[in-house]
């Protein structure tokens, strides 16, 4: 039998306000441990989260942001959309952040998705 993955998914609506990528960073944190993340790699998924999460406070407030956590063997999957009126947009410097420290992420219709995986610690 094989165990439904979904039973291990968070989700979680926040303010759009940055004081609240605390948060998430250390929901982050627990996450990466829980799936096998060395310490940098736990650094790089919190910088990720950081960097989306505050790209979408600093343009919509006082908007809702809704955060879906999908750890899974070895990785952990973000998916963060806006709620209401409003997209997510990633400027130069957030794109340049992302591509150095996650294994793949996706933009659409103001949707971010972005995979992190534990590699290192298999080296």
């Amino acid at each position: 039998m094989t165990a439904d993955t979904t039973d291990r998914n968070i989700e979680i609506i926040l303010p759009a306000r940055t004081d609240m990528a605390a948060t998430l960073r250390v929901l982050a944190a627990s996450l990466g441990g829980d799936v096998g993340f060395t310490i940098d790699e736990i650094d790089d998924v919190r910088l990720a989260m950081n960097e989306v999460f505050t790209s979408a406070a600093d343009q919509a407030e006082p908007a809702r942001i809704s955060v879906t956590l999908r750890p899974g063997e070895r990785r952990l999957d973000v998916t963060m959309v806006l709620l209401g009126a409003g997209t997510i947009e990633l400027d130069e410097l957030a794109t340049t952040i992302l591509r150095s420290v996650v294994d793949e992420f996706e933009v659409t219709d103001g949707t971010i998705t972005f995979t992190k995986r534990a590699v290192e610690a298999l080296a």
